[in-house]
């Protein structure tokens, strides 16, 4: 591993790439100041290309945290350039090994023993290793095979030191390019490589993850054994089989690979909206598939945890989503922290949710939810490509900020995505997503739970008119309004109309379920019409 010397090399060749960054795309800026736009646009992709593969390059060679910030940071696809998000995306987490010594002094002094004496067999060859630690095969005394895992001997010197370089770069790239939310970028890295250094927290996860998916039959967490894991060392048991996109292998096994791949989808599904807790780091290195086609994931070190509002409201933004509700979008993207609420990042995200609505409902035709099936050949000339040429780069990074629960969370999306596309390519993600949404809304009160929010939404629509009409006096008077002028007694009038259809049409329902007359399905059914008719009616108020 890198000793005092080497961090400080270490340090000066990551300023040194930051400097050549920044100073390539200041002469490039100037240049067009110059010679103009035709010179930039010759030229801007030559530049991005050559500063993408320095990129890759020194991170390769830097090793440590260094890879995982570059990952994370491959989840600014929206705003990289798109040879950025190429190199970025194809660092690999691979670390010299230390020397057995180190290992066999390190395991001794955290287990309070011998190493001869804690375990029956101990292989002092590595099966893997990585920027944090090591994996080593052994059999335990009572006869299991294990895999232990072991931190490298100076791991937190070398952790502390990248992180304040880290630190100090993305703060110094920040000045040069304003992207709303990059801050957090650096609070992910930090915390994840604190998690990833507590392997006591890295087991608490594995059995907390593991209770929750119990009930999903064929995926398999495993087994923690306590008596020999501390904060610096983590036993488990050692669990074969082939990565999940040997599909050679998988096909060898006679493994259905879509009902694979559904049951991968499904698994990350629960843990994210049901649980909360989930395993952020879903790369083909992590998930194994034995010959009897169970799923076996490994390595817990990046876990995440979503609030509860971000959890509650991404179900609500994905039905929004399959229902091309363009508001509903537009909502769910301000709880979300995605943009914020004043009104130039409304207009910028309508016109974005507008455009990409129509780019996926009239100008693009695939069959699946496949990534790959868009190619760039659909994109020119689009909806999408028009708008890219209306609002720049400038414009969209003052509107998309990044939520920071979001980064890890756009991460193990983008892998399960790619992953599960390897596995099954004529698997459709949609298939599995839509009856799990379904499952959602109406086990656990959902159906009753979404009557009662469109009651409350209705009314809260009422209450708010007074105040909404005092905001335009008041606005109106001191000079600030820029929006259209609406009627707002007619609103008023077909909002307390609708509320008056929806109430009655709800109440009649339920009448209808407990007592069981066929004149209250009449009206429920009545109500439900007459309500669709006003909101048709007065859909431009």
């Amino acid at each position: 591993m890198k000793s005092r010397i080497s961090i400080r090399k270490r340090s000066k060749k990551a300023y040194r790439l930051t400097n050549q960054l920044l100073f390539s795309y200041l002469f490039l800026f100037l240049g067009k100041k110059v010679f103009g736009n035709r010179y930039y646009e010759k030229r801007i992709d030559a530049i991005h290309t050559k500063n993408a593969k320095r990129v890759e390059s020194t991170i390769s060679e830097l090793q440590g945290l260094f890879t995982k910030a570059g990952q994370l940071l491959s989840t600014l696809s929206h705003i990289l350039p798109e040879q950025y998000m190429q190199a970025l995306e194809s660092l690999q987490d691979d670390a010299p090994t230390s020397p057995f010594e180190e290992t066999k002094a390190l395991i001794e002094k955290e287990l309070n023993g011998t190493i001869d004496t804690l375990f029956e067999s101990f292989e002092t060859v590595p099966i893997a290793s990585a920027s944090i630690g090591q994996v080593y095969r052994a059999r335990l005394n009572s006869g299991e095979h294990v895999a232990v895992k072991v931190q490298h001997s100076n791991i937190e010197e070398l952790a502390k030191a990248d992180l304040v370089i880290i630190e100090k770069l993305i703060k110094r790239v920040s000045h040069f390019v304003k992207i709303q939310g990059i801050e957090h970028v650096y609070g992910q890295v930090k915390i994840m490589i604190e998690e990833e250094l507590d392997y006591e927290k890295e087991a608490n996860s594995m059995n907390t993850i593991s209770a929750n998916i119990a009930e999903i039959e064929g995926v398999m967490i495993p087994e923690v054994f306590a008596s020999h894991s501390t904060q610096r060392v983590l036993t488990t048991k050692f669990e074969s089989g082939t990565k999940i996109t040997n599909v050679s292998q998988l096909d060898e096994w006679k493994i259905d690979r879509k009902a694979l791949g559904e049951k991968f989808i499904l698994v990350y599904l629960k843990m994210i909206l049901e649980n909360g807790l989930y395993h952020a780091d879903p790369h083909p290195g992590n998930l194994l598939v034995n010959k009897e086609g169970v799923l076996i994931i490994l390595d817990f070190g990046a876990v995440s945890r979503l609030s509860d509002g971000m959890r509650n409201e991404i179900p609500v933004l994905l039905q929004a989503i399959l229902r091309k509700d363009e508001a509903k979008i537009l909502t769910s993207l301000r709880k979300l922290g995605f943009i914020g609420s004043d009104a130039e990042s409304s207009k910028v995200a309508k016109k974005l949710i507008g455009a990409l609505s129509q780019f996926l409902q009239n100008e693009v035709k695939f069959d699946s939810m496949n990534i790959k099936d868009i190619s760039m050949d659909d994109i020119k000339g689009s909806s999408i490509d028009n708008l890219r040429k209306e609002i720049g780069l400038k414009e969209l990074t003052k509107i998309i900020r990044i939520p920071k629960e979001w980064i890890l969370l756009d991460r193990t999306f983008q892998l399960l995505i790619g992953t599960s596309s390897t596995l099954a390519p004529e698997m459709n993600p949609m298939d599995v997503i839509r009856p799990y949404m379904k499952k959602l809304i109406t086990e656990d009160g959902g159906v009753q739970k979404m009557i009662l929010d469109a009651i409350k939404q209705q009314f809260m629509a009422l209450l708010q008119l007074p105040g909404e009409l005092s905001l335009f006096l008041t606005k109106a008077n001191q000079g600030e309004m820029e929006v259209n002028i609406r009627n707002s007694g007619d609103r008023s009038y077909a909002l307390g109309q609708q509320f008056i259809y929806l109430f009655i049409g709800i109440s009649s329902f339920f009448a209808y379920h407990f007592i069981g007359s066929t004149i209250y399905i009449i009206t429920a059914i009545a109500m439900c019409t007459m309500l669709l008719r006003s909101m048709w009616i007065n859909r431009r108020i």
